[in-house]
């Protein structure tokens, strides 16, 4: 069974207390604070992996969890970091982050070994040593180590192969598959053998020059909408550079060939404008059933098809190779899967023409010197050189907003609960100095400002102050 959507929990790891420790040894005067800070908290990333097929794994295993920050310890000794783990998926695979019932995309996995930070482990907390100052000697209070990230992430894969067949079921797609690569799909004299996804490499020179193929379910009317099994699948061909459309030439049950390609044009454009503007190649299969004389009459019925949709714009036969777009003719390719007949010259007219696909492709993705600023990668990727990006949160740290209900005063705010978070509040000393952070920060004067008295309420992120 293939799986191609998966649903998993991770979890970075929390940053270790930061240790309150003094300097007691004989002989040794003003020995003073010495407590190390905390471990930082491992990471989650998520990591390609050439030789992951699919996402069964995540069947078995859905939580996955960074290891914790040691606390840190006396003589300014800091605690072990936690360990980062891997989350190894396929390549193709897309990344969602589901935060408050809310969808965000976080990242696409295209590269081998290419490595998305998800889940940020917490900072260690800074030990006691960190305070000290020419008024706080003697810090008797040190910060708490911070919360990693979790959250549930959804995965979805979309094959990456260099084409895709597409057609109705029974139209010979996996046949064609079994023929022209080393993969091994079902096949049997009756529609719909192929019920999952498969890909294929096949070697079109002879010579070492391959490309890889991929097979999906016979699609049919109203695919789009869920009828059939295909219409699970049509994603995996979202990532192809060309759709080999294959055409049973005897008909499909009562559809004649004709009709049938009409059908599945139109139901590739119902699923996603991206699928419907893929250049295209006609394969009509099973011509050893046919007289030659047939065969060279469907060929053209199929030529001035290729034509009239030309005349009409359809993005999947107005692809230019080069400077010129291929002649209709080269387009149709009647072939056989069970003798062969005519697949050595499709195959030498479509591996050459996927390098050319290929190669216009990467022109368009790139960003010439001079033509603009590049996009930036996601916050948290790990960049090539294996450096982990980190963006400056700049004023949203220190942003906050102060409103007033019933029972007092609110303020709520990243910045703010951060800091709040970070102290011990049964600790004295560690709210007089809490105290003075939120005062620099403007929190007071916030409150001041709308209409905080001596001993009104204040609820920070949900910790209860009494303002002074």
């Amino acid at each position: 069974m293939f799986f191609d959507h998966a649903k998993i929990h991770v979890a970075a790891g929390h940053g270790g207390n930061g240790c309150v420790s003094f300097r007691r040894e004989k002989h040794v005067p003003r020995g003073g604070p010495d407590g190390g800070d905390g471990g930082r908290g491992g990471d989650v990333l998520v990591v390609a992996d050439v030789q992951q097929r699919d996402l069964q794994p995540f069947t078995f295993k859905v939580h996955f969890k960074a290891g914790v920050g040691e606390a840190g310890q006396g003589a300014r000794k800091h605690g072990a970091n936690g360990e980062t783990i891997t989350v190894r998926v396929p390549l193709g695979t897309q990344v969602f982050a589901e935060d408050d019932g809310e969808e965000r995309f976080v990242a696409d996995i295209l590269r081998p070994d290419q490595q998305v930070l998800v889940a940020h482990g917490g900072a260690g907390g800074h030990g006691n040593t960190r305070f000290v100052n020419s008024v706080r000697q003697a810090p008797k209070f040190a910060e708490l180590g911070e919360e990693g990230e979790s959250m549930w992430l959804r995965l979805s894969l979309k094959l990456m192969a260099d084409a895709g067949l597409a057609g109705l079921p029974n139209a010979g797609k996996s046949s064609l598959l079994n023929r022209l690569s080393n993969a091994k799909p079902k096949v049997a004299a009756y529609p719909f053998t192929t019920v999952e996804p498969m890909l294929g490499v096949v070697d079109w020179s002879g010579e070492g020059d391959v490309f890889t193929l991929a097979d999906i379910p016979g699609l049919l009317e109203g695919a789009s909408e869920g009828v059939g099994l295909g219409h699970e699948f049509l994603a995996h061909l979202e990532r192809c550079r060309l759709l080999m459309h294959v055409v049973d030439i005897t008909g499909y049950y009562e559809t004649g060939p004709l009709e049938g390609f009409r059908t599945i044009l139109e139901e590739l454009g119902a699923h996603a404008s991206s699928l419907a503007e893929k250049p295209q190649v006609v394969v009509l299969n099973k011509i050893d059933a046919l007289a030659p004389t047939e065969v060279e009459e469907q060929r053209e019925v199929f030529v001035a098809e290729v034509e009239r949709l030309r005349r009409a714009g359809h993005p999947a036969f107005t692809f230019v190779v080069g400077d010129d777009a291929p002649l209709a003719r080269r387009l149709v390719w009647p072939v056989s899967a069970v003798t062969g007949a005519g697949l050595s010259a499709l195959l030498h007219w479509v591996g050459p023409l996927l390098r050319e696909l290929g190669a216009a492709q990467e022109e368009l993705s790139t960003v010439p010197a001079g033509a603009g600023t590049p996009e930036e990668p996601h916050e948290g990727e790990v960049g090539e050189s294996g450096h982990v990006i980190y963006r400056p949160l700049g004023a949203a740290e220190t942003t906050f907003v102060v409103s007033r209900d019933e029972s007092g005063f609110v303020v709520r705010g990243r910045g703010v609960r951060r800091l709040v978070s970070r102290f011990d509040l049964t600790n004295e000393d560690a709210i007089r100095y809490l105290g003075e952070r939120l005062d620099r920060l403007g929190v007071y004067a916030a409150l001041r400002a709308q209409g905080a008295q001596p001993g009104d309420d204040v609820d920070i992120e949900g910790y209860a102050f009494e303002y002074q």
